[in-house]
């Protein structure tokens, strides 16, 4: 609880949850984005796959505005460039670092040491690359309406898989960007979420949407076996990568 003037207590607003969602994951101006605190943060998580339906909504209004103007392959850029400034690159910075540290390092400490390290290595850059490449080039194969679809149906998902990574593993490190939500999302807070989810990718992507479902929880499974195995738990640069993977997928599973 906050303390209003005067001394009384106020109780924080049933939204501010999914405002602290937004402010975390998104660049969007919201009132108050500055008030939000580290408990209602914590709360934020099952709100998730909503931000990701809002950053999906607009690259897919960017896509389909664009596509009246420029070829499918600009208009795919075009989009994909406005979840990137909705967003401030968050995810793509993680996956890049997540590839460098996993890809150069051999032990935990140092795959630790090289994630935390702010320059981009040739892994990282390959990373960034070839998945911006494949996301560009699944947008552009479809029609504008269908793509954007995919998008909505691609970022829920998306967001959607930080929930399973962090209730099930632990934070590798003692800071970090997803250090706010070590052992927050509670069973309720999963089911909230994964129910969010499964409504909203219901309404984006229709027929698709079950295999989607079915292709983005297989990724965030494999992830959380393979990231328990590497690194005994979970860090904001891993929660990123697995995102960027997830997308993707979504993306080659519509398509087929």
């Amino acid at each position: 609880m906050t303390t209003a003037p005067g001394g009384a207590e106020r109780r924080p607003s049933l939204f501010a949850p999914l405002a602290a969602a937004f402010t975390f994951l998104t660049r969007l101006p919201l009132p108050g984005a500055a008030e939000v605190d580290a408990q209602t943060l914590a709360r934020s998580s099952a709100w998730f796959p909503v931000v990701g339906a809002a950053v999906g909504g607009l690259g897919g209004l960017a896509l389909v505005g664009a596509s009246h103007l420029w070829t499918p392959f600009v208009a795919s850029v075009l989009a994909v460039l406005t979840t990137v400034l909705v967003t401030g690159g968050f995810h793509e910075d993680a996956l890049a670092d997540a590839a460098d540290g996993l890809g150069g390092g051999w032990t935990r400490e140092r795959v630790l040491e090289i994630m935390s390290d702010s320059r981009i290595g040739a892994y990282g850059a390959v990373a960034l690359v070839l998945v911006l490449t494949a996301r560009i080039g699944s947008i552009a194969a479809m029609s504008p309406l269908d793509g954007a679809r995919a998008l909505v149906g691609a970022h829920v998902l998306a967001r959607w898989s930080s929930l399973p990574l962090i209730r099930l593993l632990p934070y590798a490190r003692a800071q970090g960007s997803g250090r706010p939500f070590a052992g927050a999302v509670t069973i309720s807070r999963l089911l909230a979420g994964t129910l969010l989810a499964s409504l909203l990718v219901a309404a984006a992507l229709g027929r698709h949407a079950l295999p989607a479902g079915i292709a983005a929880a297989v990724v965030t499974g494999a992830a959380v076996g393979y990231f328990r195995a590497r690194l005994g738990g979970v860090t904001g640069d891993c929660l990123g990568a697995t995102n960027q993977i997830v997308e993707l997928v979504t993306y080659l599973v519509v398509l087929v």
